[in-house]
């Protein structure tokens, strides 16, 4: 039994599509970390921005890791994921673009995971070189995760930009500020062990 006009059996259909759309929806992602495309290039659904940021939050909680305790680095992923949607939302609300909420967060989300996902390295060599002593070698990580930090900011204000119908410089100030928010919110409610 061979192929009907060049389509696959019908029973394998399915699962074909369904790999091709997720392959199409994992190059937006990475065209987005590009700054090529933006969040209205993403499907508007709601499984898709549960998904990216429960993936958010797993991302920060094993980033989180490196320097807390478990239930504090769950607490940390979880804290860093919210204030992100809260902030998000809040912008959008305020400037009546909440029509466009679920792409954004899903382009927040999905963009965060993917970078968290390149931080994860840098991050445990520093802090492990910082448990034992700070040598020559810190400064590797700590320059990755600089460039990480930076890219974050402007894939951020990429999105921002893109949802609020602004100039990219509005859209990255946006994202320090949020970036600032996030840190001060951590800081003052996990400080780290001395």
């Amino acid at each position: 039994m061979g192929y009907h006009g060049g389509l696959p059996p019908p029973r394998l259909a399915p699962a074909i599509l369904g790999v091709r759309a997720l392959d199409r929806l994992i190059r937006v992602f990475f065209e987005i970390l590009l700054l090529r495309k933006g969040p209205q290039d993403l499907p508007l659904a709601p499984f898709l921005l549960y998904l990216t940021l429960a993936l958010h939050a797993l991302s920060g909680f094993v980033l989180a890791l490196a320097y807390q305790p478990p239930l504090a680095a769950l607490a940390l992923g979880v804290t860093d994921t919210a204030l992100l949607a809260l902030l998000t939302a809040s912008l959008l609300y305020l400037q009546s673009r909440q029509s466009r909420l679920t792409q954004t967060l899903s382009a927040l989300g999905g963009t965060g995971f993917l970078i968290a996902l390149l931080a994860i390295v840098p991050t445990w060599w520093l802090a492990h070189e910082q448990g034992e002593s700070a040598g020559a070698t810190a400064g590797l990580p700590a320059f990755a995760l600089l460039g990480l930090v930076i890219w974050s900011l402007v894939v951020t204000g990429h999105v921002l930009r893109r949802a609020l119908s602004a100039p990219l410089i509005v859209g990255v100030l946006i994202a320090i500020v949020f970036y600032w928010v996030a840190i001060s919110v951590q800081d003052a409610l996990f400080p780290l062990a001395e």
